[in-house]
């Protein structure tokens, strides 16, 4: 989808302490093997504070930079992948509220990791629907440091960081433009991250917890599906969804300074992006990445929080936000630097 007209004003970014890997496995919360293949070197962990919390204040952040009146937005999307508070409750009224953010619709996006994607696909369809709606906030904030979840083992290519991002998006002309945002969805993949579990009673309401590495080795043995022919149809459409966004934005692979991918381990990294690509491990965000660990749906955006802070990125650069994730949903959106904002 070409996204004429959006804008990005800033970014809002909330990182807790690091806590490094070495420790971890010190404490033996982390082998020494696990350690090494990952190749992270730290991980961000917020303690008891809650992640709606850290949502808002990435959120402050993104509108104090962008000088944005919080009552002028028409659109609040709030992104997370791991529970937010008590049952029933909205996390996106939390942030509406406590910046002031007026009347405007608020929803929550749940898409696993690939949310924040699914959250610009719609504040961008959103913002171009119409001339009265000129703002769009999109934030992420998850905390894994909960009893039902082992941050360092319950996924099998990375460990887990907690963590915050928001985006501003914008009618009115910001520090970058959003060229186009594609999106692809392969549903025969939906069992992988299920296995055998039933869908009645809801897993949230037993006493179990989270463990994608078993289920996926529990749904492989069931299945059969070979996992070579997954990975390959899974690369095949995400090259699809890269050269089509590039071709909605006038680009060309080569004009691409840097992608923000997944905060994997190296190995996965280099598996499910680099070799596909093409693209040395350089031109990719797995640097950043390595200090923060996989922080749910946040990872794009905080890379490119971060390549706009240190001075990575300037006018004139162009940068892809590349993801693949449950689902299994792959999606890709192109952005052109038009300036560095003075904040960063």
């Amino acid at each position: 989808m070409k996204t004429p007209g959006v804008f990005i004003s800033a970014t809002g970014a909330y990182l807790p302490e690091r806590m490094p890997v070495e420790r971890a496995v010190a404490q033996g919360l982390l082998g020494e093997a696990e350690a090494r293949r990952y190749g992270i070197q730290s991980v961000t962990v917020a303690g008891d504070l809650p992640a709606p919390e850290m949502a808002l204040r990435a959120s402050r952040q993104a509108m104090q930079r962008a000088g944005q009146d919080p009552a002028a937005l028409s659109l609040l999307l709030y992104v997370d992948t791991w529970y937010q508070g008590p049952h029933g409750w909205c996390p996106q009224y939390y942030v509406q509220r406590h910046t002031g953010s007026g009347q405007a619709t608020a929803a929550e996006v749940r898409q696993a990791c690939m949310g924040m994607f699914c959250a610009c696909e719609l504040a961008a369809a959103h913002l171009m629907a119409s001339p009265e709606h000129t703002a769009s906030l999109i934030t992420s904030a998850d905390n894994y440091n909960t009893p039902k979840i082992d941050r360092w083992r319950s996924t099998p290519h990375a460990p887990l960081g907690d963590g915050a991002c928001a985006l501003l998006l914008t009618r009115k002309s910001g520090f970058a433009r959003l060229e186009a945002i594609n999106s692809v969805t392969l549903p025969q993949y939906e069992e992988r991250h299920r296995g055998s579990i039933p869908l009645f009673p809801p897993e949230a309401t037993l006493d179990t917890g989270l463990d994608l590495g078993k289920v996926k080795e529990q749904w492989l043995s069931t299945t059969r599906v070979d996992p070579r022919e997954m990975a390959t149809l899974v690369t095949r459409t995400m090259l699809e969804v890269v050269d089509k966004t590039l071709r909605e934005a006038s680009l060309d692979m080569s004009e691409i300074t840097r992608i923000a991918f997944v905060n994997w381990s190296e190995e996965r990294v280099r598996e499910r992006a680099a070799v596909p690509l093409g693209l040395p491990m350089s031109r990719l965000t797995w640097e950043y990445g390595r200090t923060i660990g996989h922080i749910g749906a946040s990872d794009q955006v905080l890379s490119l929080d971060h390549l706009l802070v240190s001075g990575e990125l300037n006018a004139g650069d162009n940068l892809l936000l590349l993801g693949t994730g449950v689902g299994a949903n792959i999606a890709c959106m192109a952005v052109r630097i038009l300036h560095r904002p003075h904040w960063a």
